[in-house]
């Protein structure tokens, strides 16, 4: 998977690279909610939400992977852009898995297998 610039080992078919996403991203909603209670000027701001988005991508995809994508900059938009995408990406995967088992299901269950239509089909004959 890339991440801007940067190719990262990291499957969202892979439970353990699964969980680690999903559990960053609870731990992201989290702190967003208890810094948004604190009064902070405008700057701070941005710095907490993108050392918050750092973490997130350190603890997913690796240490100071975060360091090498933004290379020390607090843009809230790059961050925000790249987390949203990240989001995007795991939501369109979801659902193209999830219409593939569900293709999978539906053949499986109303094709027969060969020798089912075989034996249906000579039954009787002899």
């Amino acid at each position: 998977m890339k991440l801007g610039n940067i190719e990262v080992d990291f499957s969202f078919t892979d439970a353990d690279d699964l969980e680690r996403f999903e559990n960053g991203a609870k731990k992201v909603k989290e702190l967003s909610n208890n810094y948004e209670k604190q009064e902070l000027s405008v700057a701070e701001a941005i710095r907490k939400e993108c050392e918050i988005i750092n973490n997130f991508f350190d603890e997913v995809f690796g240490d100071k992977i975060s360091e090498k994508i933004f290379k020390g900059k607090n843009d809230l938009k790059e961050h925000m852009e790249l987390f949203v995408d990240i989001v995007n990406e795991k939501v369109r995967q979801t659902q193209a898995y999830q219409n593939m088992y569900n293709n999978i299901e539906y053949n499986s269950k109303y094709m027969p297998n060969r020798e089912q239509r075989r034996y249906n089909k000579f039954k009787g004959r002899k």
